[in-house]
């Protein structure tokens, strides 16, 4: 079975699509307050930082908030934050919306919470929650093949708490 965008592909696919510059991995933010904290992927040439989002980044509050004051941090230091969830897999759609680059690409992954490990919605905390909902919107031109895994999700659980909280249940009607 093909495998789902891990962080470690995500630093594949950069070096892909983009082959001239430089992502550094892991590191800290020259002149960032934080030390401590390190983007998955930056690129000084053209200010960007690339973080995947996994699913910490949905059920503990202080992690959801942390990411919030670090995006704060490098936005003020002049960077572009691009946040992609782990449930959203790389397309050509994708790679238009969040890079602006018109290249074909081929997931080789359903969009979603396909994997019978996933970490479904009904286990996020209120604010990963709120974040998950808003990336929703983000990531629009997917929602759809979002909602349906979690509609076949519900399905295997047979138990719509399983996987929705009821702030967002309507999201399955």
């Amino acid at each position: 079975m093909p495998s789902y965008l891990t962080e470690a592909d995500l630093g594949v696919i950069l070096s892909v699509i983009f082959p001239a510059l430089e992502f550094v991995h892991d590191k800290s933010v020259p002149g960032s307050k934080n030390a401590r904290w390190r983007p998955d992927y930056r690129c000084e040439k053209i200010k960007l930082i690339i973080e995947f989002d996994g699913d910490s980044h949905y059920c503990k509050a202080a992690r959801i908030i942390s990411d919030h004051e670090k995006d704060a941090e490098y936005k003020s230091l002049g960077y572009k934050i691009i946040r992609i969830p782990y449930f959203i897999q790389m397309t050509s759609d994708v790679l238009a919306h969040v890079f602006g680059i018109s290249k074909p690409f081929t997931k080789k992954y359903p969009h979603g919470f396909i994997d019978p490990k996933a970490v479904l919605p009904a286990d996020f905390c209120e604010l990963g929650v709120q974040k998950f909902v808003a990336d929703l919107s983000t990531f629009s031109f997917h929602k759809n093949e979002v909602i349906n895994s979690l509609i076949q999700q519900i399905a295997v659980k047979k138990n719509i708490n399983l996987v929705l909280p009821p702030s967002i249940q309507y999201l399955t009607e």
